[in-house]
């Protein structure tokens, strides 16, 4: 027995695999890093909360300017969207899903 595919090719597949990536910025335009910076802010962490996320539910939570947070996995690999907001300016905001679909961004770990 084969296997079916759900959704059938787009008539230009082979063309939008050959296309260019896009880049939404210059690496040249972004400031350099500062190890420095963060390893002295990481030699001063101290967890302030905590916030658990059920699978299939969503949370919101506020960060102070000039702290950090960081997302950890508790129960083995997960996929989950972040969303962020500037709390003074809504207009300055970022949307992981929705900014790699519209501008094909991805991270990657170092």
């Amino acid at each position: 027995m084969t296997k079916r595919a759900h959704t059938t090719q787009p008539s230009d597949a082979s063309a939008r695999r050959r296309a260019p990536p896009v880049l939404t910025y210059s690496v040249g335009q972004l400031p350099s890093f500062n190890a420095a910076l963060y390893n002295r802010a990481r030699a001063e962490l101290s967890k302030v909360a905590e916030l658990t996320v059920p699978p299939r539910d969503a949370k919101a939570f506020e960060v102070a300017a000039g702290h950090f947070f960081r997302i950890v996995s508790v129960e083995g690999p997960q996929v989950g969207d972040l969303n962020l907001w500037n709390a003074h300016d809504l207009t300055e905001r970022f949307y992981s899903g929705m900014t790699r679909a519209l501008h094909a961004t991805h991270f990657k770990h170092w």
